[in-house]
């Protein structure tokens, strides 16, 4: 089968692989490295594309589960003494984004 786009059944079925294998609790870097991406990033969006494909009741709770790990994240990242106000800021800026992808439509 050859991806003829974004929306093709190649990318569609390794988007689906991307959110089951994030079902299971892998890290998105676990996934990249899975599904052969490069970047933990890439495995983030192709997880939030097959979110976005799901049910409406499914789709909610896996966004519900996912900010609740989002949530835990940032509480981690707060009470890390170890890290600078920098490095903190951004970790809680990645954080942000990651939310955001999550909660889009």
């Amino acid at each position: 089968m050859v991806a003829d786009g974004p929306h093709s059944d190649v990318s569609d079925s390794r988007d689906q692989e991307a959110l089951e294998l994030r079902l299971t609790g892998r890290a998105f870097t676990s996934i990249a490295t899975a599904l052969g991406m490069e970047r933990s990033s890439e495995a983030n969006l192709a997880f939030n594309r097959a979110l976005r494909r799901q049910p409406a009741p499914a789709k909610d709770q896996i966004r519900a589960d996912e900010n609740l790990r989002l949530d835990r994240m940032a509480v981690a990242v707060r009470a890390n003494g170890s890290l600078t106000e920098a490095e903190a800021v951004k970790r809680l800026r990645t954080i942000d984004v990651l939310r955001g992808r999550l909660m889009a439509e």
